[in-house]
């Protein structure tokens, strides 16, 4: 169990973790209900809301350093128990969300509903996603549960993380502060590759574009839990956040992302120092939701589901559809809530306590 102080000063980074959730969410919600259309103001937001999934590659390697770097998973024990917290965090629930849509699915076309691309539904991409290898360039189809393409690469991160972070404590600072530069430049030369300077690769260049992050976000925090980075320096770098939007230029506003993570923690440090070691976090509504968003992020594809059908019977106008937008949101955080709260949680707990012969001392991060 955290101290109280620590998860005051993580507490942040969980919140944080909601805004980057519900901007993918309205990114995919804008797709099909095109409300850019009538308030095209709101373009520069929702069109590159896939970056909410950047912003979780970044604070994926930030969470990790802060719960690993100063107690790295050594030798096959300490390894093992790892990869059984990462395993018992993400496949539970994600063997529910995949074997409930293959049920719907199922029930569709047992009731005579015409199935829309019914070659996304194949057995050989349930097996590559049901192992979590189906963002490894193994195929060119976005299938079944798809926004878990994100999870696929956050594994294959999991994977290697104990042999990145024993080379990232190795590394002299003068290299360290190399890290940061390098990742975000490949960042940039990512977006050279597109017509638009988009990040948005995901089943082709989907593993080069994590790995880019999540590195950043580990280099950034050792940096930042040492001392090595200017405390303005972050705050200086949050307008890369806005004007990266504003410009189309992805990299900037991964750039700003990376900024954020890091002031919110420093805020989160300073804050915790005031109230003390003994400050209690409230469980309030943002905290909780940033607990589920792993939840809310793999529920998605069944509200999807729903709008699909409703859509093709109504013909909202531009207020009926930007409504239809804000009750999905909502019927997503619910329904993301609901999965985090009765299989998540439980199936990480059943997991780690079968295999758990003593009470052990590795927390997890709040915002890991």
């Amino acid at each position: 169990m955290q101290a109280n102080g620590a998860a005051q000063r993580l507490a942040g980074l969980t919140r944080l973790r909601v805004f980057l959730i519900g901007w993918v969410i309205l990114y995919h919600l804008n797709l099909p209900l095109h409300v850019t259309d009538a308030w095209p103001w709101l373009g520069p937001l929702l069109w590159h809301g896939y970056l909410g999934v950047d912003g979780f590659f970044l604070l994926s390697g930030f969470a990790l350093w802060l719960g690993y770097g100063a107690r790295p998973p050594r030798g096959a024990a300490g390894i093992g128990r790892f990869l059984l917290r990462r395993v018992a965090k993400i496949w539970p629930l994600h063997l529910v969300a995949l074997v409930g849509l293959a049920l719907l699915v199922g029930a569709l076309l047992a009731a005579g509903v015409t199935i829309r691309d019914p070659e996304r539904f194949s057995a050989r991409d349930f097996v590559l996603q049901l192992f979590l290898v189906h963002a490894w360039e193994t195929t060119e189809r976005f299938s079944w549960n798809y926004p878990s393409w994100a999870l696929s690469v956050e594994w294959a991160g999991y994977l290697v993380f104990p042999a990145l972070l024993a080379v990232l404590l190795r590394l002299p600072r003068p290299v360290l502060a190399a890290v940061p530069v390098a990742a975000l430049a490949g960042l940039l030369a990512m977006t050279l590759t597109t017509v638009n300077f988009s990040l948005n690769h995901s089943l082709h260049l989907g593993l080069v574009r994590f790995f880019l992050e999540f590195t950043f976000g580990l280099a950034l925090g050792r940096l930042a839990t040492e001392g090595l980075l200017p405390r303005a320096l972050p705050w200086l770098a949050l307008p890369a956040l806005p004007l990266g939007l504003l410009l189309g230029q992805d990299a900037a506003t991964a750039l700003g992302l990376a900024a954020t993570i890091v002031a919110i923690w420093q805020a989160g440090q300073g804050e915790g120092q005031r109230q003390g070691q003994a400050a209690a976090v409230r469980p309030g509504l943002l905290l909780r939701l940033g607990e589920a968003s792993f939840g809310i992020y793999l529920s998605w594809v069944f509200v999807e589901a729903v709008l699909v059908g409703l859509l093709r019977v109504v013909e909202p106008g531009p207020w009926g559809r930007a409504g239809i937008m804000l009750a999905a949101l909502a019927a997503t955080m619910a329904l993301g809530w609901s999965a985090w709260r009765w299989v998540e949680v439980p199936a990480q707990r059943w997991v780690l306590e079968r295999r758990r012969p003593a009470p052990v001392g590795l927390a997890r991060p709040a915002a890991e």
